[in-house]
């Protein structure tokens, strides 16, 4: 099963995604309603954008990862930047 949040929370989870991420604004509202409104929640979200194809949200941990083999010391500290911000919100 996965993880609910209320939809301030989700708006503020995918500005980041977004604003530091560099994932899809128009993708926006069916991230919403996959961890606001569907019965399973949600539990991971890929939205690759800068972290490319393997960049997911991890609701249950409100943290962003990317496939290992996709790491480079850019994608690292994006994914710091970005997992402090979502540990504001």
């Amino acid at each position: 099963m996965g993880t609910t949040m209320t939809k301030e929370k989700a708006n503020k989870v995918y500005d980041l995604l977004v604003s530091i991420g560099g994932a899809y604004e128009p993708n926006r509202n069916s991230f919403i309603y996959h961890h606001t409104e569907s019965k399973d929640g949600c539990s991971e979200w890929r939205f690759s954008g800068k972290l490319g194809f393997g960049g997911k949200y991890r609701s249950g941990y409100n943290r962003v990862d990317c496939y290992r083999e996709d790491e480079t010391p850019e994608r690292i500290k994006l994914m710091d930047e970005l997992n402090g911000a979502l540990a504001k919100i």
